[in-house]
């Protein structure tokens, strides 16, 4: 089990929708992450996270900093909460792509020409779901996420470990205690390329320009009986009122779900 601080706002659409929220990494509140840059690449601006924590104890400051004003609520999910779509020989681009694959991404997202996601969702894989490192210097760590190597001929080859990015932050955060899910959303789709040998050369350059995606959101489907297991705790500042309403949330779109009062209840004031 997972934990994710949040509104209740938050969670009736997370509920409505069964689908979890992906902020850019340029667009969260550690400010130092997101305005990463490597070789003249602002390389936070196409990876995407969701934030949570494998503490099982209840955190005062991120009931202060993410459940919202006295109504907010922690919800806990199982790690492999996202859902998995089969792909059998997809036809992408106007090819044919032989062999199977499971998927935490339906197959038309593969189809879309602005942007492409790294399919690579695997829960056990660290490139996915990955724990945050606390470091004294995020620059340091990540200042060679980018390698420029000149060719012989006159070009040049790029390698961007973005796996690096989304996985350091400034000790200042260890309260957080942090894991997260990260995607890989590219400006440019490799596979919609009429021609295939130029590729590497279109996608480096699209991040060499620091060519923008249009969004700053994504969402991911979970798993709908994943909701069945969900646990609901709610703010230690929850009134009657605001449990009434977490309860017919849950009675709606989630019967099964647990709702909770907090532990700190009679301890603290959010």
């Amino acid at each position: 089990m997972i934990y994710h601080y949040t509104t209740v706002e938050s969670l009736a659409l997370i509920l409505k929708n069964k689908t979890l929220l992906f902020n850019r990494l340029d667009c969260v509140d550690d400010l130092e992450e997101g305005s990463v840059c490597s070789s003249g690449i602002y390389v936070g601006r196409y990876v995407f996270v969701s934030c949570w924590t494998e503490s099982d104890e209840e955190s005062i400051p991120l009931w202060k900093m993410y459940g919202g004003d006295k109504f907010g609520v922690r919800i806990g999910l199982e790690k492999d909460m996202f859902k998995k779509y089969f792909i059998n020989d997809p036809k992408w681009g106007g090819q044919q792509w032989a062999g199977s694959m499971v998927l935490s991404l339906p197959s038309e997202e593969f189809e879309n020409e602005d942007y492409f996601i790294l399919p690579n969702q695997s829960i056990d894989s660290d490139y996915f779901y990955r724990k945050v490192q606390y470091v004294d210097n995020v620059a340091t760590k990540t200042r060679d996420s980018v390698i420029i190597t000149p060719n012989e001929d006159g070009t040049y080859t790029g390698n961007i470990s973005f796996g690096e990015i989304g996985r350091y932050k400034h000790r200042r955060w260890a309260f957080q205690n942090e894991t997260r899910f990260a995607l890989t959303i590219f400006p440019f789709n490799p596979i919609m390329c009429p021609n295939q040998d130029d590729v590497g050369t279109l996608a480096f350059n699209a991040c060499l320009q620091n060519k923008e995606l249009a969004f700053t959101k994504y969402f991911m489907s979970l798993d709908e009986r994943i909701l069945d297991k969900m646990e609901i705790t709610l703010s230690p500042s929850a009134t009657e009122g605001q449990r009434t309403i977490v309860d017919a949330l849950v009675r709606l779109y989630a019967p099964n779900a647990i709702v909770k009062s907090s532990s700190l209840g009679h301890l603290v004031k959010i």
